[in-house]
Formats: structure tokens, sequence, C-alpha cells
């Protein structure tokens, strides 16, 4: 009974392991993908905020510190974005969708420097891409955590489980013969003793 339940639990932590090691087949290209992408997107983020930062000094420069941050503060953005979880091979991770990103420059133009102005409507500009490489960093995260404890699981069954219970079928199998022979031994005993009376 217990050899009969064993194989049925190897049986069973075989296909485990062929199912956890397919779903980790599927997940590595697919992180590698999103890992390309926000290697790109960081580039380009850097790029343009190799330019915006500038912008800022140089008006920060030309006008006093309390304008400056008056000015930054009268600065209205509206985001309208919509979020949703996607299913990918079982791990939930966020989609955001862009409707609308606004920005109203409500400060006095006459206090404040061209180059604000155009800071602040670059990186406006850039907003897309910093929620996109946002989106794509979390999944990255979470990719990476379900391919760990994939591992992580494909390896205590590799290693740890499925060896473990063919140990056990393999005793069991041993003493099982054992006995086998046994009782053979003990049947032609019978029979000679049987055949010579």
């Amino acid at each position: 009974m217990e050899l009969i339940r064993l194989r049925r639990r190897l049986m069973l932590a075989q296909r485990g392991h062929k199912l956890l090691e397919d779903k980790l087949k599927q997940l590595i290209p697919r992180f590698l993908i999103y890992i390309k992408e926000a290697k790109e997107l960081s580039l380009k983020m850097r790029s343009a905020l190799s330019q915006i930062i500038p912008l800022f000094i140089i008006s920060q420069g030309k006008i006093s510190r309390d304008i400056f941050l008056k000015a930054l503060d009268l600065v209205n953005t509206e985001f309208d974005l919509e979020f949703k979880e996607q299913k990918m091979m079982n791990v939930r991770v966020p989609e955001v969708k862009i409707n609308k990103i606004a920005v109203t420059l409500n400060y006095s133009f006459q206090e404040t420097t061209a180059e604000l102005d155009a800071a602040i409507l670059k990186l406006k500009d850039l907003m897309p891409e910093l929620i996109r490489f946002s989106q794509v960093f979390k999944i990255c995260q979470m990719l990476s955590y379900e391919i760990e404890r994939t591992r992580r699981r494909v390896n205590a069954l590799e290693y740890l489980l499925i060896p473990s219970i063919m140990e056990t079928i393999g005793f069991i199998e041993d003493k099982l013969s054992e006995f086998e022979r046994g009782n053979l031994v003990r049947l032609m005993r019978v029979k000679e003793i049987v055949r010579s009376h």
C-alpha cells in the first residue's frame, strides 16, 4: 500500500517538476524582454533629464528662490490614468493606461524665465515614458520574484523530494523482494519435507 502511494506521489512530483520547469522556461524570456525595455527607457529618460535639469538650474539662477518655488507651486498638473491587472504566467502584473496628462502654467510669465517654461513642458512630454518605466520596473520586480520562487521549487523537487521518494521506493522494493525470496525458500523446504515423507 505504501509503495503504491509513494509511486503515485512520485508521478505527481515529476509532473509538477515538469510543469514548473516549463513555467520557468516561459518566464525567463519575458523577463529579459522587459529588462531590455527598462534599459532602453532608462537611457531615454537620462538623456531627456540631462536636458531638462540644466533648464531648471538656469531658471533658478536668473530669478529669486522664492519666485522660483512659488512658480513651481502654481503649476497645475492633471493625470487621468487607468490601472488594471494583467495575468502573465499566473503572475498579476500592473497595466497602466494613460488617458490624459495636462499641465497648466498658472504663474506670471513676467517674473519667471523661458527656461522654466521649457523645462516644465519637456517634463510633461517625458511623463508617459516615466509612467511606462515605472510599470516595466514593477513588472521586472514581480517576474524576478516569481522566477526565483519557481526556481527554488524546481530545485526542491529535483534535488530533495524526488530523490527521497525514489530512495524510499527502492528500499520498499528491496524489502518486498527479500520477503518474496524468503517465502520462496520456505515453500521449497515445505515441498521437500512433503516429498520426503
